[in-house]
């Protein structure tokens, strides 16, 4: 069971709407999920002119997967209390990330929008290296053993030469991810690709903490992603943070899309 308290806020300038926008979204919640409306707060904004309404709730889930859609669907910014740690089996976590690849990815689609991912292209690696594997297997249980999730990820690439796809594909991932392996596999190119020096999949063995790998899994929507440790242990703080990661993901990817909307 996972515990949490979590802020839902509602405003805008007719005070009546956005009430009754706020009483529809708390009973929305109340009827997915085992919920206590803890308080509730209404304020005027004089300088803004905007009418808020706050609620403080105390939810409760019973999978992973259910804090997770619910740290997606309504955005939110979330207190874990719950438990001190939570332990996964391999299964579970995979069906988390894959409901986050798929939700991300409609998203995309949906309001033609996405997070920038920089990269280094200037930065030299030894790419043969990386295929033949840089860790044993020792060091990978040692990494396991502080609490990174060993995971097999796959992404398509095109470019200019498979180094260069390669190169960007490492050099887009956080510094605290590990890649142990890298492998490629060169498809037909068709258009719009048929011109490009590489059009492919690229395999990436990486160890990284149970955020890092969420945040790969909506980044990067990888065409397969699959877990290889047999536990993944994730700490109330850890579960915290997923939570609020992803909630602010959707609330950064949302205020783009009504930017975008407002005149200039």
């Amino acid at each position: 069971m996972i515990e949490i308290i979590s802020y839902q806020e509602v405003k805008g300038k007719d005070k009546e709407t956005v009430k009754r926008e706020f009483e529809n979204l708390l009973e929305k919640i109340k009827g997915e999920y085992r919920c206590e409306v803890l308080s509730v707060e209404e304020d005027w904004e004089e300088r803004e002119g905007l009418y808020t309404f706050v609620a403080e709730l105390k939810v409760y889930f019973n999978t992973f997967l259910d804090y997770i859609k619910y740290s997606i669907n309504y955005a939110a910014d979330v207190d874990v209390l719950e438990p001190p740690k939570l332990v996964l089996d391999p299964k579970e976590f995979g069906e988390a990330l894959a409901y986050i690849i798929d939700f991300f990815e409609k998203f995309y689609k949906a309001y033609n929008v996405g997070f920038n991912v920089q990269t280094q292209d200037k930065i030299e690696i030894d790419i043969e290296k990386y295929k033949k594997g840089i860790y044993d297997e020792e060091d990978i249980y040692n990494f396991e053993e502080e609490g990174l999730i060993r995971v097999k990820a796959v992404f398509e690439g095109y470019g200019v030469s498979e180094e260069e796809v390669v190169k960007r594909v490492l050099f887009s991932l956080k510094d605290n991810i590990i890649v142990n392996k890298v492998i490629t596999k060169e498809l037909e190119r068709e258009e719009p690709y048929r011109d490009m020096g590489f059009y492919g999949l690229i395999g990436v063995e990486i160890l990284g903490k149970p955020i890092d790998i969420v945040e790969i899994a909506y980044k990067f929507l990888p065409v397969v992603i699959s877990i290889e440790s047999k536990r993944i242990e994730i700490s109330c703080l850890e579960l915290q943070d997923i939570g609020n990661e992803l909630g602010g993901a959707i609330f950064e990817l949302s205020h783009t899309v009504t930017m975008r909307g407002l005149p200039q």
